[in-house]
Order: C-alpha cells, then structure tokens, then sequence
C-alpha cells in the first residue's frame, strides 16, 4: 500500500470479525513499530501482548469498571463507559500494549511513535487497530500489570486493539489545518 493512501484509508476500527491473528503476523507489525525515531536511538519500547476474543472480553469488562471508578461523574466519557453496550476493547482478537521501559523524558513519545508504525503496518496488511487510551491507567495499575505479566517498571503508553475488521469506518471530517509561520 502506498504510504500517503494508508495515511488517507486508516481508520479506528471498533468492528471486528473475531477470526484469531496469528503470532508471526503480531511479530511481524512489531518488527514495524520498532523501526520508528526515538531520542538517542534508545528504543525504549517493549511490548505486551494479549491474545484471544474471550480473554480480552472478560479484561474488558474490569477496564470498564475501573474507568467508571475513576472518572469524574457526569463526564463525557464517563457517560460512554456506563453504556451496557460499550466494551473497552471492542471484540478484537489481540491487544498489543506498547509500554515505555525506562523514565528517560521522551520514552513515551518514542513509544506513540512505534504505535503509529504499528497501526499503519496492521492498515496495510488489511487489519483494523484502535488505540484504547481509555484503558491505559488500568493497565498501569500494579496489580493488573501483574496479572498480564507486563514487568512492574514498564510503562503502558499505547494499548492498541488489533484484528480482523469487520466493516472499515467512513472517514472522520478533518479540520482545516491551523498553521502559524514565522518568517
């Protein structure tokens, strides 16, 4: 896929088939997301991965809770995350958390970068990504690291769904670009 019209064509998917991915295609869209920039060439970056419908459906329903536990009342997305209807993670196959393993001041920009690889490498191999920041303090919670084996120093910084989209979204009007030059 030519790079500009991945750009143009990728979507957050939130539909997905339910049709398991395979491991070597998860390590191959990692091997993407490590080819991104980061400060000083410190790839700071490692990956936790879960897999499989039912697994992410029961960690989505604790997601959900701690959301609404932690949310200010009456907020928008604390409206959204009080929906019977709505699942944090949206029926994927796999969830690939990228976290930040050391404290240097850009880890996670560098790890946002890798995400933004790895969402456009899973577009172009005809899979659908979201990036599920709603659950990003749950899976820094201590305990729930534990329980998925993410290492208690790594960071979550970009939890991403991953998996065989169902329908591919209509694309989200853009603004026009706000731009300040100095000249």
């Amino acid at each position: 896929m030519e790079l500009m019209e991945a750009l143009r064509t990728r979507r957050a998917v939130r539909e997905f088939t339910g049709v398991p991915i395979e491991e070597d295609v998860i390590e191959e869209l990692i091997g993407a997301a490590i080819l991104a920039p980061s400060a000083v060439n410190l790839q700071p970056w490692g990956f936790a991965v879960v897999q499989g419908v039912e697994r992410l459906h029961g960690l989505s329903a604790e997601a959900k809770h701690h959301v609404q536990a932690h949310l200010p009342p009456g907020s928008p997305l604390a409206i959204h995350a009080a929906d019977p209807a709505f699942a944090v993670f949206h029926g994927a196959a796999a969830l690939v958390v990228i976290c930040a393993i050391n404290d240097e001041s850009q880890s996670s920009e560098d790890c946002c970068l890798a995400g933004e690889n790895f969402m456009l490498a899973a577009h172009a191999r005809g899979l659908g990504t979201c990036w599920i920041g709603l659950s990003r303090p749950w899976l820094n919670d201590p305990a729930v690291k534990a329980k998925l084996g993410i290492p208690a120093r790594w960071h979550a910084v970009a939890p991403i769904i991953l998996g065989h989209r169902g329908t591919l979204p209509p694309p989200t009007p853009r603004g026009k670009a706000r731009i300040v030059w100095s000249r």
